[in-house]
């Protein structure tokens, strides 16, 4: 039974072929309504813009051929089935090439009629389902989910502008948890290739022989428990596009494959001898330094410069914390959507304990305490209480704390900076922002201190009562 949303509106001058019609699709549980002529019809569509349109072609004052006109002129999505005697096919199927959806003959069979209108509502439900997914994909990838007003990231976004519709290949540098997956995925999907696939290979993932096959696919037989013949990504991605992340894990064997692979745009199968073209475009991905690796032998130099066309360095979460508020709202919209929550905002003091933080996990650890947040919250305000994170246990129990977590931070130098940061806020705390005496108790002068704070900015008002 058909849903009875679905409203169509028959357009016949023949009052016993209108009334047959109509009956037809009652009984078949759609919302019917009737106009004698293509003037009428177009009066009432334009009050009520019917699911679909069943016209008679010949009709007075307004053929049906003319009714179609100034319908797809209006209306470019409306969906019109023209009835029509056997000798008006040819005008029928004219009037299919400027957009009617299909013809039927006179006398109309029931069953046919019902067919055909089958299909024009599951077509329409097809194209909505793909609207709503090209929605969701762009409302996921699309430009504006490169947050940001800082400096650094407005840099990002100015360059993936520019570069995604273009087949150039990217390399995507940056600490864990910056967002370098999603850039990958704002390139693609702003891209000539966005109507094909989007083929993530994580390079760590999988041991050196098992990856190759993954990539490059192989033949029956290429090595033992090859029982049959398989295609790799690269196949897959044809038209595409094909995301390496952790690229410095690529074994080198694999790295001279896919050096040949941008080169030639082909490759073999493994355990095969016929070439195969295919149509790529490689975004990597890496928190590696590619050229210091290339120098010490782990990564190919030539295979870099091939990747290295156009860098994207994305900054860490601590270098852009003017972008923390913007990122903070960005995540509540999303997670209550997710969720049918209703959080308003954050508090002052929530703020500047995550204004203040290192954040060696990036935003991706934003992300994450700010989910966390909005499903257990009851209220509409996240505050202090609802943000607990290691800088704030910093300041209550001291460093212990820090040194006994699992190091998160990818160097030494960072991990010494968390420290440094956790240092200066409880010592803030402890003297209630009060800078020569914070100062004298750390054993540098005011000076070096402000500068310390400055670099983590860290906001001595904060901590005032």
């Amino acid at each position: 039974m058909a849903n009875n949303k679905e409203q169509i509106l028959v357009v016949e001058d023949d009052e016993y072929v209108l009334g047959s019609i109509k009956s037809v699709l009652d009984d078949e549980g759609y919302n019917v309504k009737t106009a004698s002529n293509g003037l009428e019809a177009l009066n009432l569509y334009r009050k009520v813009p019917y699911t679909l349109v069943v016209s008679d072609l010949k009709m007075p004052q307004m053929d049906g051929f003319e009714l179609l006109r100034q319908l797809k002129d209006e209306y470019p999505d409306v969906s019109l089935i023209l009835m029509t005697a056997y000798g008006s096919v040819r005008t029928a199927v004219e009037a299919m090439k400027i957009g009617a959806y299909d013809y039927l003959t006179k006398p109309v069979s029931p069953e046919e009629l019902r067919l055909v209108v089958r299909r024009v509502f599951e077509k329409q439900n097809l194209i909505i389902e793909n609207r709503a997914l090209r929605k969701e994909l762009e409302e996921r990838f699309g430009f504006d989910n490169i947050i940001g007003k800082s400096h650094r990231i407005q840099e990002v976004y100015d360059i993936v502008t520019q570069v995604a519709d273009t087949d150039a290949t990217v390399l995507i540098t940056g600490e864990t948890g910056t967002g370098k997956e999603l850039v990958a995925h704002a390139i693609h999907h702003n891209s000539n290739r966005k109507n094909s696939s989007f083929v993530v290979m994580n390079c760590s993932a999988l041991p050196e022989t098992l990856l190759e096959t993954e990539l490059f696919g192989h033949e029956e037989g290429a090595f033992t428990g090859a029982i049959k013949q398989r295609t790799g990504k690269f196949e897959h991605a044809d038209r595409g596009t094909v995301f390496f992340d952790e690229m410095s894990n690529l074994p080198l064997s694999v790295q001279a494959k896919l050096l040949r692979l941008l080169q030639e745009k082909s490759f073999e199968r493994i355990g095969g001898n016929q070439t195969i073209k295919v149509d790529v475009r490689v975004v990597a991905a890496t928190n590696k330094d590619l050229s210091k690796l290339s120098e010490e032998g782990s990564f190919r130099n030539d295979l870099y410069y091939r990747l290295n066309v156009v860098p994207i360095q994305l900054p860490p979460l601590r270098e852009r914390r003017e972008d923390i508020p913007l990122l903070i709202s960005h995540f509540i919209e999303k997670y209550n959507k997710a969720f049918k929550k209703d959080i308003k905002s954050i508090s002052q003091n929530a703020l500047n304990i995550l204004m203040s933080y290192h954040w060696p996990g990036n935003v991706r650890e934003l992300e994450n305490l700010v989910e966390r947040a909005v499903i257990m919250m009851k209220g509409h305000i996240i505050n202090e209480e609802d943000v607990l994170i290691p800088t704030q246990k910093n300041q209550i129990g001291g460093l212990k704390a820090l040194f006994d977590s699992k190091i998160t931070d990818s160097s030494l130098e960072g991990f010494l900076a968390h420290c440094e940061e956790a240092y200066i806020n409880k010592l803030l705390k402890q003297h209630k922002g009060r800078i020569d005496s914070s100062a004298k108790i750390s054993g540098i002068d005011s000076k070096t201190l402000y500068r310390k704070m400055k670099k983590y900015d860290i906001n001595k008002d904060s901590f005032k009562d």
